[in-house]
């Protein structure tokens, strides 16, 4: 591979990575093609082209799962917060429209993942 074409593919991972950055710190907002295409610089066609070539998934799969991702850690460490204050946490409109993303991704409810994941710190602490 030449040099041109190696900073080329690295100045697109360090865009992917920013896109990462920039949609963990938007995370309770929609987040639109253009906007990041718009904070890279590029058309929304080249960005979204590059963002599928390098990332392995669309923007849209790619944020959906980053946000039900964190959403899952927020459910296990933080017992006290209502569903639908996590599903507003992360974009969602509702809860009912974040649990069935959430089982969809996941394959079992947003109550009971939480549910499962209490059951197994309570069991992991009396095994110690």
């Amino acid at each position: 591979m030449d040099n041109k074409k190696r900073e080329q593919q690295q100045r697109y991972i360090r865009l992917i990575n920013q896109s990462e950055d920039y949609i963990e710190q938007h995370l309770s907002t929609p987040i639109s093609l253009k906007e990041l295409a718009d904070n890279a610089n590029f058309s929304e066609y080249h960005f979204h082209r590059i963002f599928k070539q390098y990332s392995n998934e669309t923007l849209k799969q790619f944020i959906t799962r980053f946000k039900l991702e964190r959403a899952a850690i927020f459910l296990s460490v933080n017992q006290s917060l209502s569903l639908t204050d996590i599903a507003l946490s992360y974009g969602y409109n509702d809860s009912s429209t974040f649990s069935k993303a959430f089982k969809n991704h996941f394959g079992v409810s947003p109550s009971a993942y939480r549910k499962e994941q209490e059951t197994t710190r309570v069991s992991k602490k009396y095994m110690t």
